[in-house]
Order: structure tokens, then sequence, then C-alpha cells
């Protein structure tokens, strides 16, 4: 089995309620088993966590209705905010 370690940031809006919000840097441990099975575990200051990728939530709404963007994109368009 390989592992390769990799760092991902993420940003999310709600498509519900218009919520937008930014993740902190994920820490990733992406391996490869013998049978090419690919297993990602996510952790997030230090703690395991989910892949925000699989399921996100709005903390807002609770709605599933979620747009994934890169990093920086919702900060980005506050900063244009009146």
């Amino acid at each position: 089995m390989t592992t390769k370690h990799v760092r991902r940031s993420y940003s999310f809006a709600c498509l519900n309620c218009g919520h937008g919000w930014e993740e902190s840097t994920y820490d990733i441990d992406v391996s490869v088993s013998e049978h090419a099975r690919i297993t990602a575990d996510y952790h997030l200051a230090g703690q395991r966590a989910p892949s925000p990728l699989q399921s996100p939530r709005c903390p807002a709404c609770e709605g599933r209705r979620i747009r994934i963007m890169r990093p920086g994109r919702v900060n980005s368009a506050r900063s244009h905010e009146s």
C-alpha cells in the first residue's frame, strides 16, 4: 500500500439560503492498496473529519444543495460587498 499526504482547502456556498463559508486546510492521506483501491482519510485541526466533498451541509440552514469551490472564493466575494 502506498500513501501520499496532501493539503486542500475549500470554499462552500449554500444554494438554498445563500450562506457562504471557507473551511480550514484539510490534511488528507490518500492510500492505494495492492488491489488499486483508493481511500482518503481527512483530518481537520489534527482530528479525523468526514470528507467535505461527500455530503456537505450548510451550517446556517442544514441544506444539502452546496456548491464547492476553490479556496478564497467566499472571502473574495465578501470583500466586494458594500
